[in-house]
């Protein structure tokens, strides 16, 4: 954390001193170029510091469980992504209607918006994202699928490691995000998985233990 701290940190300091050092030199457009920058690295490091709390609050949080309106949770995950959906010009398609399952409304909107931020920033060009569901038993699997290039069968294991990073197309953050994921799951009695072809796109999963309305 602190070496993925440590280098916004460093974008930062480095061109606020040349902009304060060197004002009355630089041209309008670079000093503008300098301060997006800044304002990059600064909103880069807020979310390594959201993530650390999230992951915090999840480990030590004794929270109580309810049947959830899944389509309300996904559509609540969806409209904090429409920037990003909108700038890569990503097609969602969403399921009808979901399964009665128990859970954290707020922890399982985070798992929606980690797994589909994924599959829209390592999506095709553009981005294709599916969202579904599958009733195994007593228990659903929830899915998120991409059209991007696949992730070969042997890095699977490390996806969900904390802060572990793949050679993917793109790659961005921090690997703190699906870490963050599958202690939310677990902690609500679920597993998390992925199932990737080289070629052919990545499903990323999780289970949540079902609701019967026969009980």
């Amino acid at each position: 954390v602190a070496h993925d701290l440590k280098n916004p940190l460093t974008t930062i300091v480095g061109f606020a001193e040349a902009i304060d050092e060197n004002f009355d030199a630089l041209a309008v457009e670079q000093i503008h170029e300098y301060l997006q920058s800044i304002a990059w690295s600064g909103r880069k490091m807020t979310s390594i510091i959201q993530e650390l709390l999230l992951l915090a609050s999840v480990r030590k949080a004794e929270i109580q469980t309810m049947p959830l309106d899944m389509g309300r949770i996904v559509g609540q995950g969806l409209q904090r992504l429409v920037f990003m959906i909108e700038q890569n010009k990503a097609k969602v398609v969403v399921a009808d209607s979901w399964p009665l399952v128990q859970g954290y409304p707020p922890w399982v909107e985070e798992v929606w918006v980690n797994y589909i931020s994924n599959a829209v920033k390592y999506g095709g060009q553009p981005p294709r994202v599916e969202l579904g569901a599958t009733t195994q038993g007593n228990v659903v699997r929830f899915w998120v699928r991409d059209n991007g290039p696949g992730i070969a069968p042997e890095l699977w294991p490390e996806l969900f490691k904390p802060f572990s990073r793949l050679n993917r197309v793109h790659v961005e953050g921090h690997g703190l995000g699906l870490s963050i994921v599958r202690h939310i799951v677990e902690k609500l009695n679920g597993q998390v998985g992925v199932h990737s072809e080289i070629g052919l796109g990545s499903t990323f999963y999780f289970t949540l233990p079902m609701v019967r309305l026969d009980e």
